[in-house]
């Protein structure tokens, strides 16, 4: 043991000391003096050279205007985490990618090149040309669909993207939480609620658009929205569940139930198009828009397709031809004037305040709760007139516009009926080819070949002037010649023709009638058993009959300045059928022979307006004019017409000056309102014609 210690001693000496000696001999080595240079050798030194250009990275040699990829062209740190099993690239500092003309900035990004793919942070913004910016804090790319999602962690800045049109010179702006882009389809669309606002950046007009769901697209211009749409501008208001917005044009395609407020205007319709810049509406589905005057009355117009134009204020308003969509009516209704006007086809302007109807129209005119009129024609008119001096319009300068808004004082409302006109109310019915109503002194005017209808009465002459007091008949004149006829017994009528007439009402009863000028009358006189047993065929200059219950009191017949008074009185049961008649009732009635006067009195009577034609609203028959109505208008042989040189009314007629010329029908015609007892020197003259005991051949 002893033996085996000495000799691992010996070895640990012995190495100990060779390594003393070879660090004594290192240190003799490198401690040595190096000899001295020659001074004939030069120290030779190399200077990097100043660059002249800012160094770049070298991009490799590919084609950098793919459409499916983002390249990244600038960033202040680029590295990658060995740790990461994706290529995921993590860049940071003035970070920029580019894909073909868009530009992606943001503070830092994650960057997947194998999929071209890249999420964004902090001050994201994507450009694309000069036109279309996007501003967002995140911004999530997946490059194999192209679809970029951006959103706003800053509260009160949402994501924003602008896109500025020069072909339409607009600036369009849609806000809001998330945005989905598309970078195929250039689409851009939110689910959580946005807003879009459209502003020309010549006229400066906005429109500002807001929904809980929308898609714009940049490449078409077009943005579809839905859920609690809201559209407005300076002049304007839109509410529906959806719309399509034509941003370059500022039309709106209406797919749903939709109402605009447009001043004092608004619409109410299901489908068509609207264009937000000029009012203008072109509705296809049934559709009503609504104006109301500084009074606060309404007017509407209501039909299957509507065209509104809001810059002249004018609306056309159409029923559907095609019966498989179910058509219905247009309908004009004033409440103002207490009137519904009715058609295939109506035009209303607001301006003018002027209204027509064609295709079968009926008006209504229900001021009068108890006696609605119901008026018939190939076209109706409503026109509202204003009376006093027009307001002429001045501008910022003071001068005179060269337009004139309105008119100052009242205004009146007219009613005009054109082409086999007709007419029914419960107390008084008619037809004439025209028809004119003027509120402003209650005057009817019935104008060729017209027949007036009260009771059991009925009144014909080339023209007929009614003037109403509380919408009863209070007079009528016929000023051109006429014939008062009163059915008594079956085929029988008490007759009165003359050159002028002139009846007074009371109570919607006929109370007094005088004639002038070439007087005719046959009538049956009542005995006091209120039997007939005479007939009573006279002739005259000056007529007077008084009525009392709608029974005959007293007829009078005189003549002036020494003319005669020819008459004859026949007992009845020896009358013929020739003397039943004056030639003037043959003639209106269609007859030819006395002996076809039964057969034309029967016709006459239907041509007479019943209140069946219209109990079924527009539908009515009516609305088709009947065989021998429309006989009566066409054949020129039928009813009582002017005569070639229209008899003058006696001069003892005092005449009281009529309604105003421009409310007055073609031809116009002055009338009196009332006539007066012939003078006691001319009474004394006449030759007095009286018909017994009062009769009682009265209306019904």
């Amino acid at each position: 043991m002893r033996h085996y210690v000495n000799n691992i001693l010996r070895s640990r000496a012995a190495r100990t000391l060779a390594i003393l000696l070879a660090g004594v001999a290192v240190c003799a080595i490198y401690g040595q003096v190096p000899a001295p240079r020659k001074a004939s050798e030069k120290v030779k030194s190399y200077t990097r050279p100043k660059p002249t250009k800012p160094v770049k990275p070298t991009m490799p040699q590919e084609n950098r205007n793919r459409p499916d990829r983002f390249y990244l062209e600038k960033a202040d740190i680029l590295y990658a985490d060995d740790r990461d099993t994706t290529d995921r690239q993590i860049v940071s500092g003035n970070v920029v990618f580019r894909r073909m003309g868009m530009t992606l900035s943001c503070d830092s990004a994650f960057y997947f090149p194998s999929t071209s793919s890249l999420e964004a942070f902090g001050h994201v913004k994507m450009l694309q040309g000069d036109s279309i910016r996007v501003d967002a804090d995140y911004a999530d790319y997946d490059g194999p669909t192209q679809m970029a999602q951006l959103m706003s962690y800053t509260q009160n800045v949402p994501v924003k993207l602008q896109h500025t049109s020069k072909s339409d010179r607009s600036h369009k702006e849609l806000t809001t939480e998330i945005l989905n882009y598309d970078l195929v389809t250039q689409e851009a669309s939110y689910v959580y609620g946005g807003k879009m606002t459209n502003r020309n950046l010549r006229t400066q007009q906005t429109d500002t658009l807001t929904s809980i769901v929308g898609t714009y697209n940049t490449g078409t211009k077009i943005a579809e929205v839905s859920e609690n749409v809201y559209l407005r501008n300076r002049t304007s208001r839109m509410r529906t569940n959806r719309l399509i917005y034509h941003a370059d044009t500022r039309v709106v395609d209406i797919v749903e139930r939709a109402s605009i407020a447009s001043g004092s205007d608004s619409i109410l319709t299901d489908g068509g198009r609207y264009d937000s810049s000029t009012g203008n509406a072109l509705l296809s589905t049934r559709s009503l828009i609504a104006h109301r005057d500084s009074a606060g009355n309404l007017t509407t117009l209501e039909g299957d397709s509507i065209v509104y134009d809001n810059v002249t204020r004018e609306s056309r308003a159409f029923m559907f031809s095609d019966r498989n969509k179910h058509p219905r009516p247009m309908v004009i209704t004033d409440t103002a004037r207490h009137a519904v006007l009715i058609g295939g086809f109506g035009y209303y302007n607001d301006s003018s305040r002027f209204a027509y109807a064609e295709q079968y129209p009926l008006l209504k005119e229900y001021s009068n709760p108890d006696d609605t009129i119901f008026l018939r024609a190939d076209r109706v008119e409503l026109i509202t007139r204003f009376l006093g001096s027009p307001q002429l319009q001045r501008d910022s300068t003071g001068a005179v516009a060269d337009t004139i808004p309105g008119w100052e004082g009242p205004e009146h409302h007219i009613a005009k009926a054109y082409n086999r006109s007709r007419f029914f109310r419960n107390d008084i019915q008619g037809i004439a080819d025209s028809i004119t109503f003027v509120s402003l002194d209650s005057m009817l005017y019935l104008n060729r070949k017209p027949i007036v209808w009260n009771g059991n009465r009925l009144i014909s002459g080339p023209e007929i002037i009614v003037h109403f007091n509380d919408s009863a008949p209070e007079w009528a004149k016929l000023p051109k010649k006429g014939l008062v006829a009163e059915a008594v017994e079956e085929g029988f009528y008490n007759q009165l023709r003359g050159g002028y007439l002139y009846a007074r009402f009371r109570d919607k009863d006929l109370k007094h009638i005088d004639a002038h000028t070439d007087v005719q009358t046959i009538f049956l006189p009542m005995e006091k058993d209120s039997t007939y047993n005479k007939l009573v065929n006279a002739q005259g200059d000056t007529l007077a009959v008084d009525l009392d219950q709608r029974k005959m009191q007293k007829v009078k017949l005189w003549a002036r300045h020494g003319a005669d008074v020819n008459g004859q009185v026949t007992p009845l049961f020896t009358v013929t059928k020739q003397q039943y008649y004056l030639p003037d009732f043959t003639r209106m009635a269609g007859a030819k022979r006395f002996s076809e006067m039964d057969e034309a009195l029967l016709r006459l009577e239907g041509l007479r307006p019943k209140y069946s034609w219209y109990s079924g609203g527009w539908e009515d028959a009516l609305g088709e004019l009947s065989f021998d109505l429309e006989d009566y208008f066409a054949n020129p042989e039928l009813g009582i017409v002017e005569d070639l040189a229209p008899v003058k009314p006696n001069r003892s007629v005092p005449a009281v000056a009529g309604p105003p010329s421009d409310t007055a029908p073609e031809p116009a015609a002055s009338g009196a309102t009332e006539t007066t007892e012939p003078a006691a020197s001319e009474a004394t003259e006449a030759t007095e014609a009286e018909a017994g005991e009062p009769a009682k051949g009265g209306a019904q």
